[in-house]
C-alpha cells in the first residue's frame, strides 16, 4: 500500500481551498459583470453608452439662448435672401452699379439706426456719400411689407437684418429692436416715396430723436424731441424755460 506523507495531505487540502476561492471569485465577477451590463448597457445601442439606469430618464439641461446671437443668425438668413444680390456677400456693395458698401459704412455704424430703418421702410434714391466717397445716382426700393409689397419684410425681419448688418464684416454697433422699427414706422406713416440722403442726414441717428447716454443732443435732435412731446408737456416745459 502506497502511503502519503502528512505534508502531501496538507498540500492537497490547500490546493482544493485555492480552487474553491478562484471558483467563488470568478462566479462573483461574472455575476457583478452581468448586473453592471444589464443596468448600464445603454440599452445595447451601438451609438450610445450611458450609465443611466433603465427607467430613470436623464436630466435635461436647456441652455439659455443669446437673443442677440439668435437675431443676428436670423438676420444673416434674411440678408442672403433679400440683400445679397446688390450689396454682395462681403457687404462691399457693387461699384459698377452704384451700390454703396455696408461693411465699414458710417451710415450703418451710426450711433442709432433711425436713418437705416427709414431706408428699409421706404427706400432711398439719389447720390449718397459713404465714408467720404459719393456713390452715383442709384435707387433702393422699399423693403417693408405693405399692400404693394405683400412679400416684404415685417418689422421683426427688419430688426433682425439690420442687427446683422450692423454686426457683420467687422462692423460693431448696437442691435436694432422691433420696437425701434415700429416706432419709426409710426413716425413715417405719411412718408410718400423714397428718402433722399440729404433729407435723412438732417434727422437724428437715434430713434425718437434721443441721444445715447452722456452725449449732447444736436439742435435737430432737440427739435425732434420737443415735437414728440404731448402738447401739455411741451407747454409746461416752455413755461419752465421762460422763468
Amino acid at each position: 500500500m502506497k502511503r502519503h506523507s502528512p505534508e502531501f495531505g496538507r498540500s492537497k487540502a490547500a490546493f482544493g481551498a485555492v480552487n474553491l476561492s478562484l471558483l467563488l471569485g470568478s462566479a462573483s465577477l461574472l455575476i457583478w459583470g452581468g448586473l453592471y451590463v444589464g443596468k448600464y448597457s445603454g440599452r445595447f445601442d451601438p451609438d450610445e453608452f450611458s450609465e443611466i439606469p433603465h427607467g430613470r430618464p436623464p436630466k435635461v439641461v436647456i441652455a439659455a439662448l443669446d437673443p442677440s446671437a439668435e437675431s443676428i443668425k436670423k438676420g444673416a438668413k434674411i440678408y442672403s435672401q433679400v440683400c445679397v444680390a446688390c450689396h454682395q456677400a462681403d457687404g462691399n456693395g457693387n461699384p459698377s452699379g452704384g451700390i454703396p458698401p455696408l461693411a465699414g459704412s458710417d451710415w450703418v455704424m451710426a450711433e442709432g439706426p433711425n436713418r437705416l430703418i427709414r431706408i428699409v421702410l421706404h427706400g432711398l434714391e439719389g447720390p449718397v456719400k459713404v465714408n467720404g466717397t459719393t456713390w452715383g445716382q442709384n435707387q433702393m426700393p422699399a423693403q417693408a411689407k405693405s399692400a404693394d409689397n405683400p412679400a416684404g419684410l415685417s418689422p421683426e425681419d427688419i430688426s433682425h437684418v439690420l442687427s446683422y448688418v450692423r454686426n457683420a464684416w467687422g462692423n460693431k454697433a448696437p442691435m436694432v429692436s422691433m420696437d425701434m422699427v415700429m416706432t419709426v414706422s409710426k413716425e413715417t406713416s405719411t412718408q410718400a416715396g423714397y428718402w433722399h440722403p440729404d433729407d435723412l442726414m438732417k434727422m437724428p441717428a437715434m430713434v425718437g430723436g434721443g441721444a445715447p447716454a452722456g452725449a449732447a443732443q444736436t439742435p435737430d435732435q432737440l427739435k425732434a424731441a420737443l415735437k414728440a412731446l404731448p402738447a401739455d408737456q411741451l407747454e409746461a416745459l416752455l413755461k419752465e424755460i421762460k422763468k
